[in-house]
């Protein structure tokens, strides 16, 4: 048996940082960590470290994720042959001092407990060469061009790759500074989007005129003979300077923002068609491997889907960096396990996360938040719920193992009917706390696809990786999920991937007509999505979500009233701090209270609510600390005190979890962390 990680995330580097690297550790240059581990070249289990850690775009070491991963699997850290990280550490005046096998058997050691010496276990994969592995070993084609564009790794922002088999022969690489990934990122500021938020702008460029800053972006690029381009970011740069000040976080968007959108898109779709043309011919192949952040991008994915350049195109479902760890433990598979002789097992799904505890730990958790919740074990939950869904419910739908990537695909799910356009305004308001234009992708099941959607032949449409066109007579009956353009980000799904999806699916069918669900992530703009039971429940509580399904057990809320605010136990989530300022007024100076926080930045709160979250004793409930000698100098009053605890657990800045029950302890079990 063979037993390879992968690891993708920084070993926290050095302090203090040099110049050069400060900046791009400021820039995001580690993102999205995850876990992977292999067993004879097929996954048992693969884990993002923000579903653990409950910090979005974490780029730490996946400690947590690789623990978890082990654990799955049945085994410790010194079973393991070979552990590949997803990452050289860069070149030149960008090396990371970090990423070395020393450094990382140093982490492994102590945060694994392991006995053995694995030095000679580490291998360091290159960047994009651990993008392509994940793609192209994924899709189980003989023969591909392989293409893979992020933002940069390893000082490449991608390749151009010839994949036969065992032979790859980098054809081209995009250098860093031509990257596509920073290049559609340019504009974010200007639209009042932040890091990480390109996918906004690709929903809001359906709503603009392209043609409106065409030459501006057109400017900033010039394509070459053989597929080559060119990008000058500086002219970019000031070219969207002169277009005025950026967006207010919380202003409307003009049609400037809109125009800027669709031009930037329309420049992304240009680039990469000038170079899969010119290699598709240049190769002859005729099956295209995608990944990298920018193959993220299901619009551009669904063009190239249709364009007839490719009879199939595969674009990895964890195509952004959470997907090097995959392609790192494929890659050292292929070079050293058993010298290849062990062939990978193409996957046939990716809900390889952690699986739901068994339902006796399921309703002893339940059971500790019965102050705020009431829930009933359900036999015929999918019929239950198909029931609630066809009522105009927002069900929060929690089955089975977690997804890996970014994409919730049926088991760690917002589901609601997709045919009142409101679905999606009510979703949008209530749950997720985000742009009203951003669409919603629709589930359905293989055998009902073709009615509802222009599926392009050759492409695997199961991980919403691809924008089709939704067909004419169905753009209205699917009002919540098809976009302004007429097209939908769909999820095409088999019985054999997730059977009580498909099952529920078909339940909301039969009773409606229309065999398709609005399915999203669960979570709200705060959060990863939710991994455990506990999770969902706290985004239950801090959402308009209508009912919560977990495994058997449908769930319902009581109203969050000052009392059952304050009867929670508070604590400061994992990245946040507690701090205090000195601000100098008319009245003369006063001291200030906040919290910190590394997503967020600096959170004003009042002191008494400093003096909760900074109380020792953790056994406490707000209420118990307020009782116990708070000082109330400001005269706040518990509803002032609770309203403000519950906007901090809303933006999971805090943590508010029930106090332990001594006749109801939760025992032990997957997924209740």
């Amino acid at each position: 048996m063979m037993l390879i990680l992968g690891l993708q995330g920084h070993p926290h580097p050095p302090r203090p940082l040099s110049a050069n690297l400060r900046d791009v550790w400021d820039q995001g240059w580690y993102h999205d960590s995850s876990a992977v581990l292999l067993r004879d070249g097929a996954v048992v289990a693969a884990i993002e470290e923000e579903r653990l850690n409950r910090c979005k775009h974490t780029g730490k070491f996946p400690v947590l994720a690789a623990r978890a991963c082990l654990g799955l699997a049945g085994c410790d850290g010194d079973a393991l042959d070979l552990i590949a990280f997803g990452e050289e550490g860069g070149s030149g005046p960008l090396r990371d001092p970090a990423i070395q096998p020393a450094r990382l058997t140093s982490i492994l050691q102590k945060e694994l407990a392991l006995e053995k010496d694995l030095s000679a276990k580490i291998r360091l994969i290159e960047h994009h060469i651990s993008h392509a592995a994940s793609t192209y070993v994924a899709s189980g084609y003989e023969e591909a061009l392989i293409f893979t564009a992020d933002g940069f790794g390893d000082g490449i922002a991608g390749y151009v790759i010839n994949g036969r088999r065992a032979r790859w022969d980098i054809l081209d690489a995009i250098v860093a500074e031509d990257s596509l990934g920073s290049f559609y990122h340019a504009p974010l500021r200007l639209l009042g989007f932040g890091m990480h938020d390109e996918y906004k702008m690709m929903g809001l460029a359906p709503y603009g005129d392209p043609a409106a800053y065409r030459d501006l972006f057109s400017a900033s690029y010039l394509l070459s003979d053989e597929g080559r381009f060119r990008l000058d970011r500086t002219v970019l740069r000031q070219g969207l300077a002169r277009l005025g000040p950026p967006r207010g976080h919380d202003e409307p968007f003009r049609d400037r923002d809109r125009d800027v959108a669709a031009a930037a898109q329309e420049a992304l779709e240009r680039i990469v068609f000038h170079v899969l043309k010119h290699f598709r011919s240049r190769t002859g192949l005729r099956a295209l491997c995608a990944a990298g952040g920018v193959m993220q991008n299901s619009t551009l994915n669904g063009k190239i889907a249709r364009s007839g350049l490719f009879d199939r195109v595969f674009v990895q479902p964890a195509a952004n960096d959470c997907g090097l760890a995959l392609g790192a433990a494929y890659t050292a598979h292929l070079q050293e396990g058993d010298r290849g002789r062990r062939p990978i097992a193409v996957p046939a799904n990716i809900y390889w996360g952690r699986p739901l505890p068994p339902n006796d730990d399921i309703e002893n958790l339940l059971g500790q938040w019965q102050d705020l919740v009431e829930f009933e074990r359900c036999p015929d939950i999918v019929e239950r719920t198909a029931t609630l869904l066809e009522q105009g419910a927002v069900v929060g739908w929690v089955q089975g193992r977690a997804e890996f990537g970014p994409r919730a695909l049926g088991n760690r799910s917002i589901l609601a009917d997709p045919r009142p356009a409101s679905s999606k305004d009510v979703i949008n308001a209530m749950v997720k706390k985000r742009e009203s234009f951003r669409p919603f992708a629709p589930a359905v099941r293989i055998e009902d696809a073709d009615r509802y959607f222009d599926l392009p032949s050759g492409a695997d449409c199961s991980f919403m990786t691809f924008v089709v066109p939704v067909k004419e007579p169905f753009r209205e009956v699917l009002g919540a999920t098809s976009h302004v353009d007429g097209s939908a980000r769909v999820q095409v799904l088999c019985r054999s991937a997730n059977e009580r999806f498909w099952d529920l699916l078909g339940a909301f069918g039969a009773r409606t007509g229309t065999p398709v669900l609005l399915n999203t992530s669960f979570n709200n703009n705060h959060e990863p999505i939710v991994d455990s039971p506990q999770d969902a429940l706290v985004c239950f509580l801090t959402t308009g979500l209508d009912a919560l399904v977990i495994g058997d057990f449908q769930v319902r809320k009581h109203k969050l009233t000052v009392g059952r605010i304050l009867g929670l136990v508070p604590s400061l989530a994992e990245d946040a701090c507690l701090a205090t300022g000195r601000e100098r007024s008319a009245a003369g100076v006063n001291e200030s209270f906040y919290v910190l926080v590394t997503a967020v930045g600096q959170i004003r709160i009042s002191m008494v609510v400093y003096d909760v979250l900074s109380h020792q004793r953790y056994d406490q409930t707000a209420a118990e600390r307020l009782r116990g000698g708070v000082p109330d100098a400001a005269g706040v009053a518990d509803e002032a005190v609770a309203e403000e605890l519950l906007a901090l657990w809303q933006q999971r800045v805090i943590r508010l979890l029930p106090k332990s029950r001594p006749n109801a302890p939760v025992r032990a079990g997957a997924g209740l962390q």
